[in-house]
């Protein structure tokens, strides 16, 4: 469970910023929008976070902060690598200082609060604290001075001498350029394993691009998931009357034309050593997902999807999924977070969840969510960026609705509905393209009136 992210000095956002995922005290309507973890220490978090903005308002770029913490925590850096961090840019003093990225989770029962201060060449701080026993107590903090990484830790962490040994031995030869956390966990470090995994699995971002590359597998192995898809598309009046699982066979001469002889058998050498295996591969705009199962067939087969179709005289027509729109296939390739949010206690950053998709399917889509939410908490977490006004309209609390504003310096700014004073019968999305609440475009230095 995300309960707080914070981000300073990276991209548009030159001061600190925070999404704050703790429930407004102010905020009393839709009380079941509230998820609450009653392990250790009790917290509470809204499920939903739609973030609005102008263009280049600095949304992508929250995206970004969060996408860049991520990586750097999960795949860490090489050798002597520099770090990929970009400072605010419009201002000389912020170059030259590092930027700072804190999460505040709740996972497992441990209320953890990590962070780091990062610039291109080291690793400037780092730091975790986490709520053991209902006490916040240090794990360990990080400070690297000369090239040399200095590393103090908690007693819970080091709880004998032989784990402040290897602990010690850890530090020691974490390079300056790479989060202790990261070369801890690398090193079998326990404690800091649940950590590492929420980064790792529970903390997902989609970009407007993203397609979700286990797609075909899953669908061919999961029935639960073939009938939420198809299900789903129904309802969303796709013309779609079912997804119907294909295999095809591969044929390396068409599907990858001009692979040079050595490569070519060095690739089918590799398929063909009697493993059970699946891969997903991209080459010139085209996508495919390979599988290869020994007790089935000796080849390997292409999977695919066709998508039916009821004709004039209502026989069933298949497509090919690539025939789908635009906006099928990015709906296609949603569906998965989406059952995925039903189950597990996932964080999905969703940007531009409104790309290629008319408003009412992404309200539809937020709307399932929402619902399964209350009638069936899994306390996973969805947050959007969107333009899309639909979902003012479908009774979000006033701290589930975020803007995003930048000022005449390029600085952006991020804050709720929820610091706002609003009557309960304001009609938020016609207040909002007015120009009450920030976060739209000012062409010719005014706001665009609505009726």
């Amino acid at each position: 469970m995300l309960l707080q992210f914070v981000v300073e000095n990276f991209r548009s956002f030159k001061e600190e910023c925070i999404l704050n995922m703790i429930p407004a005290k102010k905020t009393r309507e839709h009380k079941e929008h509230v998820l609450r973890d009653e392990t250790g220490r009790k917290v509470e978090a809204v499920p939903f976070v739609a973030m609005y903005g102008a263009n280049a308002s600095g949304k992508s770029n929250l995206v970004s902060a969060i996408s860049f913490a991520k990586d750097l925590v999960v795949n860490g850096t090489r050798g002597e690598q520099s770090i990929p961090v970009v400072p605010f840019r419009l201002n000389a003093e912020s170059q030259q200082k590092g930027s700072r990225f804190e999460f505040v989770i709740k996972h497992q029962g441990v209320l953890y609060t990590y962070g780091f201060l990062v610039s291109a060449s080291r690793i400037e701080e780092e730091w975790l604290f986490a709520v053991l026993n209902k006490q916040e107590v240090r794990l360990f903090e990080r400070v690297t001075t000369d090239q040399q990484t200095n590393v103090e830790f908690g007693n819970q962490l080091a709880q004998n001498i032989s784990d402040k040994r290897v602990l010690e031995v850890v530090a020691r030869t974490t390079r300056p350029n790479q989060l202790f956390l990261t070369e801890a966990n690398d090193r079998n470090v326990e404690m800091l394993k649940p950590l590492m995994r929420w980064f790792r699995s529970n903390l997902q971002i989609i970009s407007p691009d993203t397609r979700y590359q286990n797609l075909e597998l899953r669908a061919h192995n999961d029935d639960q998931f073939i009938d939420f898809l198809q299900n789903f598309l129904k309802q969303s009046d796709f013309g779609i009357s079912g997804v119907k699982p294909v295999q095809k066979t591969f044929d390396l001469d068409e599907h990858f034309p001009g692979m040079p002889d050595h490569i070519k058998d060095e690739f089918l050498g590799s398929l063909r050593k009697g493993k059970k295996m699946a891969m997903f591969i991209q080459a010139e705009g085209q996508f495919f997902t390979l599988a290869c199962d020994p007790e089935l067939s000796d080849e390997p087969v292409l999977l695919a999807l066709k998508m039916q179709h009821k004709g004039a005289n209502g026989e069933i027509i298949d497509f090919d999924a690539e025939d789908e729109s635009d906006g099928t296939l990015r709906m296609m390739h949603l569906l998965p977070s989406l059952l995925d949010l039903q189950q597990n206690e996932n964080v999905y950053i969703i940007d531009e969840i409104d790309r290629s998709m008319h408003p009412l399917l992404s309200k539809l889509y937020v709307q399932t969510f929402l619902n399964n939410s209350v009638e069936n908490p899994s306390n996973g977490q969805l947050i959007v960026t969107t333009h899309d006004t639909a979902l003012q309209t479908m009774g979000l609390r006033r701290d589930e609705i975020w803007f995003m504003d930048k000022d005449d310096a390029g600085v952006s700014k991020m804050y709720s509905l929820a610091e706002f004073k609003v009557r309960n019968d304001l009609k938020i999305d016609k207040g909002y393209l007015n120009g009450r609440f920030g976060g739209i475009p000012f062409i010719g230095h005014q706001a665009v009136q609505t009726s």
